[in-house]
């Protein structure tokens, strides 16, 4: 009951916004600009990672379906991670301690960020979990995505393996 009244609190947060009415920028365009604060000791900010290839992977830590994709997002980073290749993981947990305590139970080796306030994911008119997108090293967006299905694994590995042979 508390994660349906916590997704329906996003949504309600969504909607009231005027940035609710904001469109998925295009892929091909330049990716909108964003900085989060991260797990680590520094905000990042995505138009400073020009050079490396950035997917970002939207999740809360009550969203059923996001685990396998994490999961298989991880993976992906230690495959191509000497390549440039960097995984963000935005969390849309209202309470970072929430984010948090799922990363240690579940071990997982991915940045986080946190988009508490869903600035981020407004702006990229995120209205499923989990949904993600890759930037290449220009800072543009060539693949977006709501949700997630096992299968969209190899659609990830054949993008990645393609943007760092560029």
């Amino acid at each position: 009951m508390a994660r349906w009244l916590a997704a329906m609190m996003i949504g309600l947060v969504l909607t009231a916004s005027p940035l609710a009415f904001a469109k998925k920028p295009p892929v091909g365009d330049r990716a909108p600009d964003f900085t989060l604060n991260s797990d680590g000791p520094y905000n990042l900010r995505l138009s400073e990672q020009k050079g490396y290839i950035v997917a970002v992977v939207f999740w809360a830590s009550w969203c059923r379906s996001c685990p396998v994709q994490l999961n298989a997002l991880e993976q992906l980073q230690k495959k191509y991670q000497e390549y440039g290749v960097k995984i963000w993981a935005v969390t849309l947990d209202e309470k970072r301690s929430d984010a948090e305590h799922y990363r240690q139970h579940k071990g997982l080796d991915l940045t986080i960020l946190f988009d508490d306030r869903f600035i981020v994911s407004e702006r990229y008119d995120i209205d499923d979990l989990p949904s993600s997108f890759i930037v290449d090293r220009d800072g543009v967006i060539r693949h977006l995505q709501d949700g997630f299905e096992p299968t969209d694994v190899d659609t990830f590995d054949t993008l990645l393996q393609s943007l760092v042979s560029e």
